[in-house]
């Protein structure tokens, strides 16, 4: 799954660091944050209750789709004249996994098999609990969420005071006692929009029957399934348990029929006594001929799991059907089955039934073993309404076959699917149109999208894009899911830092092995998955890449930068190690060898171990043991910095943790690393601009020279996770081979050493005046690396410095740095005349809005111009914006900035008219740009009421994050995030991610009086908050900065107010001159 979240896939945006760009002078970067003491007030929002079936189909109503309704669903009952579809033949023997062939020029595969290690390694070993449950659930199991009325904030049910730390892991997982083999599920979706339905009940909900084969490991008298929001039949005769084989028809009628066997752990004041069926479809299933029966029926929402108690033993050893029909609704949060909606260009709104089921969201579709270690064979059946077209994991056999006995639908049968986990279950009901191709070997491929947009899908194909998804993207078997930005290419609206993210997305969920080598993946890897992996774990509240899971919210959090990006850099450390070819080897052999089964990352250890050559040895001299060196990097969290200090014939090199804050305490869960914070680290290193062998530091290492006065580089590629620190003399030397002939230095191996030398002034451990003082040669660099990272780099101490006026001393520094780079730019960029070359062009546009930030009059007056002539005049004539797509971000934040309440409310019109999610991605962060606190906090309270649909629910964060970028808005958010805490939690505790994704936007500082803030609050909220890592991450990077104010501020103030002075008069010898 390609995460959300780290630039809201914002390519254009954050140009240098996938953070969002510096922008010295108004953006927020590096956790630094403006505080301000004015009051906040009329920071509530009046809700309207939680949007539940009904309410989607009230707004249906004003469209007029459908009529609103209120009533709850009504169980399926059976039916004695129907029959039942057991005829369906499966396979004697699974499909043959294909061969996987691997490339590995690029990062991508990498991070393909990352996230198989993450579901293998963390997700086998996951549970879901809910800590708090506040729905209630009634006889016919009819407990859904959305069904369950939601008071405004004044009323809703405040949370214990005592916290309970809920249920054991144990409890939380499915007895091994069974497996599936496979299931057959047939289900009826209700999308409204195409027919008109014969109940107007039905709209938003969805029928299904489901047949699933199980093979009984151990003898047992219950069968364990997990089930959320699901109405399951409450009368025990419709459940069956048979023998294959055997005809239902035949199925002799139970005399028993009470419901007195049906238990839930919550009852409910509703019950739906009204009969819904699927015709062909009925079933007799009152008694199995397997001799075996449910007796009992127990749901428990807070374990989200359904048991059946059977009337007799299950034999170890054997296989039996297990057979039910039940019903849910379409949810309208991006979990399970929902709803995603679009309006057309003639405005006319469109729907669409979707699934997301990562990571434990397959249980709202359907009753199954909603485990990652669980793997079966899907065989799907939908019957959609006419005029929409279904897709699932597999190839289609017969697509929309009409039935005169079910007027209005169509059916579409596929094949069977691999054995596959269950959050890998795809289907779609929709009008999508698709382009088709296919491979060399025949293979088909497809990429679907709304019709108005298939003219963008030839970028990538065998795919789907959705208007709403909570992911970046899901791997599906079959059918790989996105959201639109990360599939959809338009080269009148997309830039090329949009085009590189899509290849990027899309090579990480299909694992290919080529992209457009325009692209040098190992720069922007560099540049890119390597600094944000370094910032995040250099945090005490990190945590290993692999680690066990505890509770419920543990799940979304092994979903970060660590699991992806640092899971990335270590492979790729690896792969370096081992050598390409041998990499790829170990590769194939796993890959082959875990097709279609379970793995765990001790299994991808061992084949790539498998691969090693035998001339390759250890820092010990034994052949090298992938699996000994990598536990050291993945069991522990943190990585190391090597030490570099001179000695009489060369360097000695040492190891030791790298904290950005050595003071900060790790959780007690990580705080005793079993290899106690060292590593077997392999130095790559060059001698003079000459590569050298490579060598190992386990404690201690000496390198010695034939010229001591030899300039050394460490880790010179970033092949390896680990940072640099060199010595006094050592960077006095590198300094002064910058300030002569920075071109000696490979390119490389000066953006390493920048980056590193920055993030070591920043925890405190070198000086910054020393890493300033090598900066004056910035003049003269002009590759893109080397800048992206300085600019990270000033970035860093752009967001501490904030709007305070002394921040204009920095900008007066660096200024003239960048004023020659622009003239030679800025024509080509502002008239959008784009070179051949990706890196150049990328360069140019962050050269343009890095001279923006600081203020450059000359830029400013462009951007606005911009925005005048090729936003605001095309548009009001209902025409399209002009704007260059590299540089629409930053012209139409200044364009609001600087404009008046009317240019606001005509980008909120153009927002609300816009389906290009990109663009509209540039229009709220627009909007998010203006000066007037009445305007956020109106645009956060769009973004806070989750009924309030002109911000769709995957963007309502993104809101939150924009604003805070803002030094206008920086003191809202808090306040409003504090006040608005219980609704947000309300509406989105089953919805961990983005609920993180709220907290990391709302909780920014850089001052105590700010984390006093935060720890009041948690104390007021403890048990909503409790289980939330996301608050102790928040508060250490807050803590951090409060620290990083009160001993560099001052002293950083007082270098630029010297420095801008002396580099404005003496540019031609301002290289090495203080």
């Amino acid at each position: 799954m390609a995460r959300t979240g780290r630039s809201h896939e914002m390519e254009e945006i954050d140009l240098s660091d996938r953070r969002g760009l510096i922008a010295m002078a108004e953006i927020y970067s590096r956790g630094a944050a403006a505080y301000s003491n004015n009051a906040f007030d009329d920071g509530s929002v009046n809700f309207v209750r939680s949007r539940s079936r009904d309410d989607i189909t009230k707004i249906l109503h004003n469209t007029g789709i459908v009529k609103a309704h209120s009533s709850p669903m009504a169980p399926i009952s059976s039916s004695q004249n129907g029959t039942t579809d057991s005829s369906v033949k499966f396979r004697g023997n699974r499909p043959a996994g294909k061969r996987v062939s691997c490339t590995l020029l690029n990062l991508l595969i990498l991070l393909a098999i990352m996230g198989l290690l993450l579901f293998a390694s963390i997700l086998i070993t996951y549970f879901l609990t809910v800590t708090s449950v506040n729905s209630q659930v009634g006889p016919s199991l009819n407990s859904t969420k959305n069904d369950t009325p939601i008071s405004p904030p004044e009323e809703l049910p405040q949370p214990e005071e005592q916290y309970h730390s809920g249920p054991t892991p144990d409890e939380l997982r499915l007895q091994k006692n069974i497996l599936p083999i496979w299931y057959n599920l047939t289900i009826r979706v209700y999308v409204p929009g195409f027919v008109e339905f014969d109940d107007p009940e039905k709209s938003l909900t969805f029928s299904s029957a489901l047949m699933m084969k199980l093979f009984v490991k151990e003898k047992t008298n219950k069968i364990e399934l997990n089930s959320l929001g699901l109405d399951l039949p409450t009368n025990i005769t419709e459940y069956g348990v048979l023998v294959e084989g055997v005809n239902p028809s035949l199925i002799s009628e139970s005399s028993s029929n009470s419901d007195e066997s049906f238990t839930v752990v919550k009852k409910s004041s509703k019950e739906a006594p009204e009969s819904d069926v699927i015709a062909r479809l009925k079933r007799d299933l009152s008694r199995s001929p397997s001799g075996v029966s449910v007796t009992k029926v127990t749901v428990n929402e807070t374990l989200e799991k359904v048991i059946f108690d059977l009337s007799g033993d299950l034999e170890e050893g054997k296989e039996y059907i297990f057979q039910f029909r039940y019903k849910g609704p379409i949810s309208n949060k991006l979990a399970g089955l929902y709803l995603t909606t679009y309006k057309d260009p003639e405005g006319q709104n469109h729907y669409a039934a979707v699934t997301q089921m990562e990571p434990t969201d397959a249980r709202r579709m359907v009753p199954c073993f909603d485990e990652p270690g669980f793997r079966a064979i899907w065989k799907i059946k939908i019957l959609h309404p006419k005029g929409s077209k279904a897709v699932s994991n597999a190839k289609e056999i017969e697509e929309d076959q009409a039935d005169e006995k079910i007027p209005g639908f169509l059916w579409t049968s596929f094949e069977e699917t691999p054995k596959m986990a269950s959050y890998l279950l795809a289907i779609v009901v929709s009008d999508f149109d698709f382009i088709e191709g296919q491979t060399n070997r025949g293979t088909r491929f497809r990429i679907w999208s709304r019709k108005e947009a298939i003219n963008e899908t030839q970028y990538a194909l065998n795919m789907m894009a959705f208007p709403d998804f909570a992911a970046g993207a899901m791997e599906n078997w079959g059918l790989v899911t996105y959201r639109e930005r990360a599939l959809l290419y338009n080269p009148a609206v997309y830039s090329l830092l949009n085009k590189q993210y899509i290849a990027t997305v899309v090579a990480h969920e299909l694992g290919v092995d080529s992209i457009d080598s325009t692209f040098k993946m190992d720069d922007w890897f560099v540049k890119d998955s390597l600094s944000i992996a370094f910032e995040r774990d250099a945090m005490a509240t990190s945590h290993p890449l692999s680690f066990p899971i505890e509770k419920a919210e543990d799940v979304s959090e092994a979903f970060d930068s660590i699991s992806y990006d640092k899971g990335a850099s270590i492979l790729r450390m690896l792969s370096n190690i081992l050598g390409e070819e041998n990499f790829k080897k170990g590769l194939n052999i796993y890959l082959n060898r875990y097709a279609y089964s379970n793995a765990e990352h001790v299994d991808l250890w061992n084949a790539l171990t498998e691969a090693v050559p035998d001339s390759l040895r250890d820092w010990n001299g034994k052949k090298f043991d992938v699996d000994e060196f990598a536990k050291k990097w993945t069991e522990q969290m943190g990585y190391p910095v090597v030490t570099v200090s001179t000695t009489k014939n060369g360097v000695k090199l040492a190891q030791k943790r790298f904290k950005i804050d050595e003071t900060s305490e790790e959780s007690p869960k990580f705080k005793n690393p079993k290899y106690w914070y060292k590593w077997d680290i392999p130095i790559w290193y060059t001698v003079d601009g000459a590569h050298q062998p490579v060598t190992w530091l386990h404690s201690e290492e000496e390198i010695n020279f034939t010229n001591p006065n030899s300039l050394v580089f460490i880790n010179s590629e970033s092949n390896g996770f680990y940072r640099v620190k060199y010595d006094h003399d050592q960077m006095e030397k590198i300094n002064k081979q910058l300030s002569e002939n920075h071109t000696a230095i490979q390119m490389r191996s000066r953006a390493r050493y920048i980056d590193d030398a920055f993030t070591l002034a920043q925890a405190g451990q070198i000086s910054y005046e020393e890493v300033l003082e090598m900066t004056r040669y910035l003049y003269k660099e002009n590759d893109y690396l080397p800048i992206t990272m300085a600019i990270n780099g000033f970035g860093g101490i752009a967001g501490y410095f904030g709007d305070e006026p002394e921040s204009e001393f920095m900008r007066a520094y660096l200024r003239p740095m960048f004023d020659e780079k622009y003239e030679k730019v800025k024509e080509k960029v502002f008239e959008q005349e784009e070179d051949k070359d990706f890196y150049a062009n990328v360069m140019s546009t962050l050269i343009v809005r890095t001279a923006c930030d600081l203020k450059n009059e000359d830029c400013t007056d462009r951007a606005l111009k911009s925005y005048q002539e090729k936003l605001v005049a095309p548009c009001n004539e209902e025409s399209t914006a002009i704007v260059p797509p590299s540089i629409r971000t930053f012209v139409y934040c200044l364009g609001i900035k600087y404009g008046n309440e009317k240019d606001w409310n005509n980008m909120l019109r153009l927002f609300q008219k816009e389906s290009c999610q990109v663009e509209r991605d540039r229009l709220i962060h627009a909007l998010s740009c203006s000066r007037d606190t009445f305007t956020l906090k109106k645009l956060l309270k769009m973004a806070v009421d989750i009924n309030n649909t002109v911000i769709r629910l995957q963007d309502k964060d993104t809101v939150f994050s924009f604003v805070g970028f803002n030094y206008a808005g920086k003191p809202i958010v808090f306040e409003f995030f504090t006040q608005n805490w219980n609704q947000l939690y309300h509406d989105l505790k089953d919805q961990q991610t983005l609920l993180k994704k709220f907290v990391q936007a709302a909780l920014e500082g850089k001052t105590l009086r700010r984390v006093q803030e935060i720890e009041d609050f948690l104390v007021a909220n403890k048990a909503t908050t409790q289980n939330l890592d996301v608050f102790k991450q928040q508060l250490e990077i807050i803590r951090t900065n409060a620290k990083w104010m009160d001993k560099n501020y001052d002293n950083l103030v007082a270098w630029f107010k010297n420095a801008s002075g002396t580099a404005i008069t003496k540019r031609e010898i301002g290289f090495d001159t203080a």
